[in-house]
């Protein structure tokens, strides 16, 4: 892990220093299309992340993946800013979501594969590009640059759009050596995402396939985990706490299946509902206070625990020092 970092919207640390991570979250979305579809999405108000992210950090997490990429509501500064207010490590990504997220005006549909490879690479280089753009002016940028590259497929197979995007975040992935989160929906789909990043040269051990827990029993994500890419397991805090037990019982499963290092967990708690700061719950800390409790409960040892809080988010969202 010598000369390993991690790039967090405050800059860069030793990837040593990167504690307990919940690995798909959403601290804040502003304007775009997917508040339009749905406005309980609307996760606009820094204050409020302030006092979510207390509220994780007093329950033991130390980092979270923001999962809201180019074009639908991402706010770098204010997640730069929760982080100096705060202390919590925050990666932010570039890449893109899905289609669904995009109107049929938005700039993501005017570009080509090129032109979508070059804007990620640009958001990862040059620092990410900051919204409510003006067409036809210099892009601005924020100070801070992604950890990752979002990429989604929805269904098994993608939209055309969506599989073009992949198309992208591959050779953007290639050449800015960052690590890959996915939106899935489906086992096939996730498969598909992975046979198309490793065929361009991007190591499954770069890749991280989120919300397996909702699309794959435990065989097929245990194939998954074979592939040598990482499942992010983040249904978690929903309205019906069952799902809860159902990933406390997979993770278990797939320790013994030989699979500790290949599991990390979030929550995707994208909505007002979830948050004690809009009013809601469980609030953000939940995979901390009752999650992690419950999988020491059934069985899961310290050392498998910092593997899938700790060890493998060290290593999987790792690049080499610039």
């Amino acid at each position: 892990m010598q000369d390993r970092v991690i790039t967090s919207v405050l800059g860069e640390l030793p990837a040593s220093e990167l504690g307990a991570t919940a690995c798909h979250e959403h601290l804040l979305i502003g304007e775009g299309h997917p508040v339009v579809i749905e406005p309980d999405f609307r996760l606009d108000d820094v204050e409020a992340a302030v006092r979510e992210a207390r509220e994780l950090l007093a329950a033991g997490g130390a980092a979270v993946v923001d999962c809201m990429p180019l074009g639908v509501g991402r706010n770098p500064d204010g997640l730069a800013e929760v982080a100096r207010r705060t202390g919590l490590t925050v990666l932010a990504v570039t890449g893109f979501h899905r289609d669904a997220f995009y109107p049929a005006d938005h700039w993501v549909r005017a570009l080509d594969v090129d032109g979508l490879t070059q804007r990620v690479i640009d958001d990862a280089t040059c620092g990410m590009e900051l919204p409510d753009q003006v067409p036809g002016r210099p892009v601005a940028r924020s100070g801070s640059r992604p950890g990752l590259i979002k990429v989604a497929i929805s269904g098994e197979h993608g939209t055309p759009l969506e599989n073009a995007l992949l198309e992208a975040v591959t050779a953007a992935a290639v050449a800015t050596g960052l690590p890959v989160i996915t939106h899935t929906e489906s086992v096939a789909g996730a498969v598909k995402q992975v046979e198309k990043l490793t065929e361009a040269g991007v190591s499954p051990e770069r890749v991280i396939l989120s919300h397996m827990d909702r699309h794959g029993d435990l065989e097929a994500v245990a194939e998954l985990c074979a592939t040598g890419a990482t499942v992010c397991l983040d249904w978690l805090g929903r309205p019906n706490r069952d799902h809860d037990r159902v990933v406390v019982e997979l993770v278990v499963a797939l320790i013994a299946k030989g699979y500790a290092d290949k599991v990390v967990l979030g929550q995707d708690l994208a909505r007002r509902q979830y948050w004690h700061a809009y009013g809601g719950g469980p609030g953000l800390a939940h995979l901390f206070t009752t999650v992690v409790p419950q999988l020491r409960q059934a069985g899961v040892s310290q050392r498998e625990l910092d593997a899938i809080l700790v060890d493998t988010p060290r290593r999987v969202l790792a690049t080499s020092a610039k």
